[in-house]
C-alpha cells in the first residue's frame, strides 16, 4: 500500500482545518488527568504517541465543561482558565508531529461517578446500577447554566490551540439524554417532541458558535441508536437531529450508538470483561458482582462484527450535503475502511480501541506495512476506569 495512491491518505477539510489523512482517533476516555482536571505527563504522552503515529485527526477523550458536569474523578477539564496552559503545550507538540486535534466537550449529566448520589439529568430516572446513582431533574436555571459552560469551555479550547471542537451528544451523557425520549420525559421547552428534545443541543451549538466565531470548526458525535431498555433515540429521530445540526452549520458529524448506563457493550461489541469490572467491589463481593454482570450483559448479545454502525450511513450521508461524515464502530480491516471512503459511505474512518492497542498503526500503514489491527475486542481496557486507573491495553505496556 502506498500513501500516494490510497484514498485513506488523501487530505480532506473539516471546516477550515485540513486533515492530512482520513484516519480519526475517536474520542477515547483516558482517565489520566489529575483529580482537579489538570493534565500532566501521563495524559500528554497518550497524545504524543498518537500524533507520532500520524493519526490525521485526534479527538480527545471527553473534557468536562464545569464541575457540575464532571463524570469521572480523573477526567480532564476545560472548566477554568487555569486549564488552558497545559492543553496549549500538549497541542503544540501534537501540531509539531503533524496531526490536528479537537477537544471533545461534555457534560456528564446523570452518568457521573464524581457528583455523588443525585447527579443532574433532564428527568428523574430509576436507580442506575452502573453509576449507582438516582438522577434528579434539572431546573431551567441549571439548564441555561450548562449551556453557558459549553460556550466558555469552547472559547478556552480555542485559546489553548485546539483545531476544533466535538460536542459530545452521544453515549448517554447530558446532551444525549436531552435528545433521547428514554431519558428526556419533560413537557416544557426542553422536551415532549423531537424538536423540543433537540433544543438543548441547538442552544449549545449556538452559544459555542457565538463564543468561537463563524470559522472555527465545531463538530458533533451523536447516537443513531440508544439501545436502552425501552424506546430511546433511534435512527428515525436521529436523522431529524442531524438535519437540524446541518441546518445550523455543523462542520462534521460522527455517528455512534449505545449508552454507558444501559448499553455499554452495544457501543463496544465483543467480550464483556466481567472480571475486570467486578474489581470495583470489595474482594468478598466480587464473585457476586461477576455473576450479576454476566446476567445483565450476556456475551451472546454483544457478538462483535466489523463495521457495525455502517448500516446507518445510507440514512445519514444523503442528509449532509458537503458536511463530512465520520464513522466509528468496529472498523478493523484496512481494505474495508478504504472501501467505505472510496464508495463515499463516510468521509473519515474513526477508531477507538485499535489505537489503544496500536497507536502507531497509521504510520505503519503509510510506510507500506500491511499488518492488520490486532485488537481482539476483549474490552478489558475499559475495566480500569471504575478503579480510577488510566485506560490501557493488557496486551501491551501502555496506551
Amino acid at each position: 500500500m502506498n500513501q500516494d495512491n490510497g484514498i485513506l491518505f488523501t487530505a480532506k477539510k473539516i471546516g477550515n482545518a485540513t486533515i492530512k489523512n482520513r484516519f480519526i482517533r475517536s474520542a477515547t476516555f483516558e482517565n489520566a488527568a489529575s483529580q482537579d482536571g489538570s493534565i500532566g505527563e501521563e495524559y500528554i504522552k497518550i497524545y504524543e504517541r498518537l500524533s507520532k503515529g500520524q493519526v490525521g485527526l485526534i479527538i480527545t477523550g471527553m473534557v468536562y465543561t464545569s464541575g457540575e458536569g464532571k463524570s469521572y474523578h480523573r477526567q480532564a477539564g476545560l472548566h477554568s482558565d487555569e486549564a488552558i496552559a497545559g492543553f496549549a503545550a500538549m497541542n503544540d507538540m501534537v501540531h509539531q508531529n503533524g496531526s490536528k486535534i479537537f477537544a471533545q466537550l461534555c457534560h456528564g449529566g446523570r452518568q457521573s461517578m464524581a457528583l455523588g448520589w443525585r447527579p443532574p439529568a433532564p428527568s428523574v430516572g430509576m436507580i442506575d446500577l452502573t453509576y449507582r446513582i438516582f438522577p434528579r431533574s434539572m431546573n431551567n436555571r441549571e439548564i441555561l447554566s450548562a449551556i453557558k459552560t459549553f460556550a466558555s469551555a469552547a472559547k478556552r479550547a480555542q485559546k489553548a490551540g485546539f483545531d476544533g471542537i466535538q460536542i459530545h451528544a452521544a453515549h448517554g451523557y447530558l446532551i444525549s439524554e436531552f435528545l433521547s425520549p428514554y431519558f428526556n420525559r419533560r413537557s416544557d421547552e426542553w422536551g415532549g417532541s423531537t424538536e423540543k428534545r433537540f433544543n438543548f443541543l441547538k442552544r449549545v451549538y449556538e452559544a459555542m458558535r457565538e463564543a468561537v466565531g463563524s470559522t472555527y470548526p465545531i463538530t458533533a458525535k451523536i447516537n443513531i441508536e440508544d439501545h436502552t431498555p425501552k424506546a430511546g433515540l433511534t435512527i428515525k429521530e436521529s436523522v431529524e437531529h442531524i438535519k437540524g445540526l446541518v441546518d445550523l452549520g455543523i462542520d462534521a458529524i460522527e455517528i455512534s450508538c449505545g449508552t454507558l448506563s444501559f448499553s455499554m457493550f452495544n457501543q463496544s461489541r465483543g467480550n464483556v470483561p466481567v472480571a475486570a469490572l467486578a474489581k470495583v467491589m470489595i474482594r468478598p463481593l466480587q464473585p457476586f458482582a461477576r455473576l450479576f454482570l454476566k446476567t445483565v450483559y450476556p456475551e451472546k448479545k454483544f457478538v462483535f462484527y466489523e463495521d457495525y454502525n455502517l448500516w446507518a450511513c445510507d440514512d445519514v450521508k444523503p442528509l449532509l450535503n458537503d458536511t463530512p461524515l465520520m464513522l466509528v464502530g468496529g472498523l478493523r480491516s484496512y481494505e474495508s475502511m478504504e472501501k467505505i471512503v472510496r464508495e463515499q459511505k463516510a468521509d473519515f474512518v474513526s477508531m477507538c480501541r485499535p489505537f489503544i492497542r496500536q497507536p502507531m498503526i497509521v504510520k505503519n500503514w503509510s510506510n507500506g506495512d500491511i499488518k492488520q489491527l490486532t485488537c481482539n475486542n476483549c474490552n478489558n481496557c475499559f475495566g480500569f476506569v471504575p478503579l480510577d486507573e488510566s485506560i490501557r491495553c493488557n496486551l501491551n505496556r501502555s496506551f
